[in-house]
């Protein structure tokens, strides 16, 4: 508990005078309903007792002072005195609730807002090692859930226990002052209770923690069959998805039965207990009024205070539960905030410059027993375009993550104007790339906001530009919406030209010093293939380009082709040097110059 105010605490701590102000609304709301009793113990002592007939005695009401210059023969002007009293409360009842929950829940918002930011920009900066430690199930209830059960905890359970125990203290004090001994069954009630919430406590959290894993389970397995859905499809899977799910699913409604159980045995428990403290109350409370020793209003009173312990009691139960949920939360959230990411801490606050020189210095990458990289050197000068080919699986796609700092050598420097790329800001770092990736993502948004991803707020002719670069205008054109149409997320109705093709506009509208392109046209045809790279090289003409592609005829231009084999530089050189050379990369540009060849002809 320490642990999680001391991280949730600076969040509210700007907004905490606005939050102690809520708690004295709550505070006044709970006065209001404490005091109503004590007129409504006048209403029936001074009003409906006479009116009965029956004998107008002295009441312990704390509100005898409004009515104590008017004749007790005068119930009209009595009934219209507490009758305003209580309207006035009622008013006053509502004002204070309104204000209590709109302050609370306004500026605790913005709380909650930061929070969740914070989350993200951890996951946007976080090192894949450390997301390596967390399903996608995880992240997303860490990252929309957490925020808001930690707020949950300040706004409705911090002000809850205030309510109840306000509530508590000054009803037996009120009680107290009508008989002493009607404080003894509550007080006794109310120490059993705690008991029982103590012994139950340790398994509320554990149920907790347990419904937060089978969820993020199970929103994992849902996630991968909406983004798989077409691949499932495919192989014929979908009866083995549904199976996952069911058993996912079946998990957490296990784990949600048990929870039943406990609150079952603890909630029966509590009941038994107030049902008890009622009836021993209420018997007593009668004895008191046979024996004269209680009004007819001060009876009316005690109920209405005994009945309104109970409910505290029950309040109490129900925020002990939610702030149990609150805890795990705040826990795993903040577990994730403050995790160690040994890679993201390597880098500093040095900026790269606009015109970036690169150079790589020995690379090895470990995979296992083996290497995904082995003395991988480069020289990339500003301006110059380098290739880069090789079978599948030998780090290709490896090697352009390494040059932005989004995998980490274990061997090897990579330098950047001469200094190791760790001193740079890892930001500004990955600001100085313009990636179209080889996996394409695509979000659930128009087309136009696709391409526009670095700066939403651009103007259209700038993404159309890209666009037309990327050689998007030719299906754009054949939508009715254009650029502005709407595409499914992860690309869903796109081909997967289209998709690679609204990769490489969202690069070129960046328009970074470095770009790199990873295998983004594997799945255009040759002739709009050979159309991007010719735009590419006007566009690209004076900025560090990687192009990395299975298509040898697409690296003609390079300044420097390099060629990886099981994570080695077996071939290097220009192109006409390479062709020269009679290896893999000459071989391989010669059976596909001879399958274009054959393909024009036919």
């Amino acid at each position: 508990m320490r642990e999680f105010f001391k991280n949730s605490f600076p969040y509210f701590k700007k907004t905490m005078p606005v939050q102690v102000l809520a708690t004295l609304f709550g505070l006044f709301r709970v006065v209001i309903l404490l005091i109503t009793p004590q007129v409504v113990a006048l209403l029936v002592d001074r009003v409906i007792t006479p009116l009965l007939g029956g004998e107008v005695r002295r009441t312990s009401s704390i509100f005898l002072f409004l009515i104590e210059d008017i004749p007790t023969e005068e119930y009209l002007k009595t009934f219209a005195v507490l009758a305003v009293t209580l309207l006035v409360f009622a008013a006053l009842f509502f004002l204070f609730f309104y204000l209590k929950w709109n302050l609370a829940h306004y500026f605790s918002l913005k709380s909650e807002g930061a929070m969740r930011a914070d989350a993200l920009k951890k996951l946007g900066n976080a090192s894949g090692q450390l997301l390596s430690r967390y399903t996608a199930g995880d992240l997303i209830l860490i990252t929309t859930k957490d925020p808001f059960n930690v707020r949950d905890l300040y706004i409705q359970r911090s002000q809850g226990f205030a309510d109840c125990s306000f509530y508590i203290v000054v009803a037996a004090t009120l009680l107290a002052q009508i008989h002493w001994s009607l404080l003894f069954l509550p007080l006794a009630g109310g120490i059993f209770c705690i008991f029982v919430i103590l012994v139950y406590k340790k398994r509320i959290k554990e149920y907790f923690e347990a419904v937060w894993r089978d969820s993020a389970t199970l929103s994992t397995t849902v996630q991968e069959s909406i983004y798989g859905v077409r691949t499932v499809a495919a192989f014929a899977r979908e009866d083995e998805r549904e199976k996952l799910f069911d058993s996912d699913n079946e998990r957490l409604k296990r784990t949600e039965f048990g929870g039943i159980d406990i609150f079952a045995y603890r909630d029966l428990t509590i009941r038994i207990a107030r049902v008890c403290v009622f009836l021993g109350t209420l018997a007593l409370v009668i004895w008191l009024g046979v024996n004269g020793v209680l009004t007819a209003g001060e009876f009316t009173a005690t109920m209405g205070y005994l009945g309104s312990l109970m409910w505290q009691f029950n309040s109490l139960v129900f925020n002990v539960n939610a702030s149990q949920r609150d805890f795990v939360s705040g826990k795993r959230l903040f577990d994730f905030l403050n995790a160690d990411d040994e890679v993201a801490d390597r880098y500093g606050d040095r900026l790269p410059s606009d015109k970036p020189s690169i150079r790589v210095e020995h690379l090895f990458v470990k995979s296992g027993d083996n290497y995904a990289l082995q003395d991988v050197s480069l020289d990339l000068p500003y301006g110059k375009k380098l290739g880069v080919m090789g079978k599948t699986g030998s780090g290709k796609t490896l090697l352009c993550k390494l040059l932005q700092g989004l995998a980490e050598a274990d061997e090897g420097e990579i330098y950047i104007d001469g200094a190791p790329i760790h001193e740079y800001s890892r930001d500004a770092l990955l600001r100085t790339y313009s990636y179209a990736m080889q996996n394409v993502f695509l979000f659930s948004n128009t087309i136009a906001s696709n391409i526009a991803l670095y700066d939403p707020f651009a103007e259209e002719e700038r993404v159309e530009r890209a666009g037309k670069l990327a050689e998007v205008d030719e299906f754009a054109a054949r939508f009715p919406d254009g650029y502005r149409t709407t595409i499914g997320e992860k690309g869903f109705g796109l081909s997967g030209g289209q998709k690679q093709r609204i990769s490489i506009a969202r690069a070129l509208f960046k328009n970074a010093s470095v770009f790199v392109f990873d295998d983004v046209t594997s799945a255009l045809d040759l002739e709009t293939e050979h159309a991007v790279f010719e735009n590419l090289a006007q566009e690209c003409a004076e900025k560090t380009m990687i192009t990395v592609t299975h298509r040898a005829t697409a690296l003609k231009d390079c300044d420097e082709i390099v060629f990886l084999e099981d994570g080695r530089i077996t071939e290097r050189g220009s192109f006409d040097e390479l062709m020269a050379l009679g290896g893999s990369f000459a071989q391989i540009y010669t059976r596909q110059a001879k399958e274009m060849s054959f393909t024009e002809q036919i």
